[in-house]
């Protein structure tokens, strides 16, 4: 099973997207996360050009993946976290959300996804915690072939 794992790559978010990398790693999962892309030569290329190998390295991930799975804060997100959902959407891929704050949900990423999970972070010492949950939840989804299902959260 290949995962295409698409969430916050900052440097507030590095940690947390690591460790459920890692989680679903041990559970023998293949995960694409576009943080890890290492672009050959980038510091000696044109911005323009280095954009664009990575943009398409993504979209080839995600076109060769079987599922996306979403870290989400809420109904504000990054443009990137956000176009991948989209465009994974369009092309009738799997996509598992789990959003980790009580923030309300934006309502594009709620109906855009198979299925949406609250999982709330209240301190950076829960990450680990949030990340094993993450790869348990989608490991259920994925060998019981979950029905398309919600939780209950309030969009926006």
């Amino acid at each position: 099973m290949k995962i295409y794992l698409a969430g916050s790559c900052g440097t507030d978010r590095r940690t947390q997207m690591q460790k459920i990398a890692t989680a679903l790693r041990r559970l023998d999962y293949e995960v694409y996360c576009p943080f890890e892309l290492k672009i050959e030569n980038a510091w000696d290329m044109p911005q323009e050009e280095w954009a664009q190998k990575v943009f398409e390295a993504d979209v080839a991930a995600i076109n060769a993946c079987d599922l996306v799975v979403m870290i989400s804060p809420g109904r504000v997100s990054t443009a990137g976290t956000n176009w991948e959902q989209g465009y994974a959407y369009a092309k009738g891929k799997k996509v598992f959300v789990f959003q980790y704050t009580r923030e309300p949900a934006s309502l594009m990423t709620y109906c855009g996804c198979d299925n949406f999970t609250a999982l709330y972070i209240e301190d950076e010492d829960s990450v680990g915690a949030i990340a094993a949950r993450v790869a348990l939840v989608t490991k259920a989804m994925i060998e019981r072939d979950y029905p398309k299902s919600k939780t209950s959260v309030v969009l926006t």
